[in-house]
C-alpha cells in the first residue's frame, strides 16, 4: 500500500518537473492567444486580494457591433467562469467556437470575466512573497473563497457598473463559491444567479482510486511532500468525450498549477464526509483558528441563490449520492438539478455536446433573468 502511495506522490512529481520544464524561457498568454485564434477581443486586469495575492483576471468584452441593439447589450449581466483544481482561464476558452463555454457566451452578446485561482499558471504572484517561498503556497481552496472570489467580482461590477453577475463554477470553483457565500452571504446579493458543473463539497461516495489512495494516508503523504520540499503540486487530467483533436490543446494549459494544501483539504472531505474547513489535525490548534477542537462545517444555510446543477452519470470524483445531498443542504436556494448522462468530471469542459446539454441551460436561465430584471427596472421609472 504504501509503495503505490508513493507511486501516486511520484507521479504528480513527475508532472510538476514536465510541466516546469515545458514553460520554459518564457509564458505566453494561453487565454488571450486562443480568444484571439477565434477573432476575440481579449484583455487581462490584475487583481490584488485582501491577503496580497496578485491574480490575472482575463475578459472577453461582449461584441462591439451594432447586430444586437444597445439596450439588449445594456441589460445583460456579466459572467464570471471559475475554473476547478488544475485549470485555469483557458479551460472555458480551449475548446473553441461551437464548443467553448466562453466563446458561446461571447456568441450571445455577454461579457465573459476568466479568473484565475492564486497558484495557477496565470496568478503566481504576491505584493511580498515569492514562489519559491513556502508561505505563498500556504493556502487550500478556502482562502480562494474567502479572498480571491470576492475580489474577482467586486472588480468586475465595479468594471462593469452592474450590480450582479452570473456565476458559472466547474468542480472547484463551485466549492470556492459555497465557501464564499457561507462565510460571507452578505455576497449573495451580488449574483444574479450560478450554474454549478460537477459540484464538490461532499465526497463520501468518490469512488476515485488515486484520490481515495492519498486520502487514506494524507499525514503519511504530507511527511514525504515536506521532506522533498514541495509545496506545488502538478498533474493531469482525463478526457472521454471531447475527441482526440482536442487533447493537445487541453494538454497546453492543464494542469495550472495547485498547492499541496488545496489537495489535503479535498483528502479531509474524502476522509471526514463532512464539507468542512481545514483541520489542522491538533485540538489546540484548531480551537486557535476556529475556538473548537474540530474544524466547522461550512454553514449552506446561508447560501440563497438561484441554482443550476449538473452532474455527470460517470463522474468519479462528484457522486450522485454526494451530488443530492448538497442539494438537500441548500435548503435555502432554488436549486434545479440536471443529470448528464455518459459524462465524467472533465467532459463538462471539452465534451462535444456539452453546448447542447449543458451551456444552453445556463444561457437561456441567463437571458430570462435578464430580461425580466430589465422589465421590472423599467416598471419602477
Amino acid at each position: 500500500m504504501l509503495d503505490m502511495k508513493l507511486c501516486v506522490v511520484f507521479l504528480l512529481i513527475s508532472s510538476s518537473f514536465l510541466r516546469s520544464v515545458s514553460l520554459g524561457q518564457g509564458l505566453i498568454d494561453s487565454v488571450c492567444q486562443m480568444a484571439q485564434l477565434h477573432r476575440l477581443e481579449c484583455q487581462v486586469h490584475r487583481v490584488q486580494t485582501a491577503d496580497g495575492y496578485l491574480l490575472s483576471l482575463h475578459r472577453i468584452p461582449a461584441p462591439r457591433n451594432q447586430s444586437c441593439p444597445r439596450e439588449t447589450r445594456a441589460r445583460l449581466r456579466p459572467f464570471v467562469l471559475m475554473h476547478g483544481l488544475l485549470g485555469s482561464a483557458a479551460d472555458f476558452v480551449t475548446a473553441g467556437r461551437g464548443q467553448a463555454l466562453a466563446v458561446e457566451l461571447h456568441r450571445r452578446w455577454f461579457d465573459v470575466w476568466l479568473p484565475n485561482a492564486r497558484g495557477t499558471t496565470h496568478s503566481r504572484r504576491h505584493r511580498t512573497l515569492q514562489t519559491s517561498q513556502a508561505r505563498f503556497w500556504q493556502f487550500s481552496w478556502h482562502e480562494i473563497g474567502l479572498y480571491d472570489l470576492p475580489a474577482i467580482v467586486d472588480r468586475v461590477l465595479v468594471m462593469t457598473g452592474h450590480r450582479q453577475v452570473h456565476y458559472v463554477g466547474h468542480s472547484q470553483g463551485t466549492t470556492v463559491l459555497l465557501v464564499l457565500l457561507s462565510q460571507r452571504p452578505e455576497y449573495n446579493s451580488k449574483f444574479a444567479n450560478a450554474a454549478l458543473m460537477a459540484p464538490v463539497a461532499f465526497l463520501k461516495h468518490l469512488s476515485s482510486p488515486p484520490l481515495r489512495l492519498l486520502a487514506s494516508d494524507s499525514s503519511g503523504v504530507t511527511m514525504l511532500l515536506n521532506k522533498l520540499g514541495l509545496n506545488e503540486l502538478l498533474s493531469a487530467t482525463a478526457l472521454t468525450q471531447g475527441g482526440a483533436s482536442l487533447l493537445p490543446r487541453i494538454l497546453e494549459t492543464i494542469p495550472a498549477g495547485i498547492s499541496r494544501g488545496q489537495l489535503q483539504h479535498f483528502g479531509q472531505l474524502i476522509n471526514s464526509g463532512k464539507f468542512q474547513q481545514y483541520d489542522y489535525r491538533s485540538p489546540r490548534l484548531n480551537s486557535l483558528r476556529y475556538g473548537q477542537p474540530t474544524p466547522p462545517s461550512y454553514r449552506l444555510r446561508n447560501v440563497r441563490l438561484q441554482l443550476q446543477i449538473f452532474h455527470g452519470t460517470r463522474d468519479a470524483l462528484s457522486s450522485q449520492a454526494d451530488v443530492q445531498r448538497l442539494v438537500n443542504e441548500l435548503r435555502q436556494s432554488r436549486t434545479r438539478l440536471y443529470q448528464v448522462p455518459g459524462y465524467n468530471h472533465i467532459d463538462f469542459l471539452f465534451a462535444v455536446t456539452a453546448s447542447q446539454l449543458v451551456y444552453e441551460r445556463i444561457i437561456q436561465q441567463a437571458w430570462q433573468l435578464d430580461a425580466t430584471a430589465a422589465a421590472v427596472a423599467l416598471q419602477g421609472r
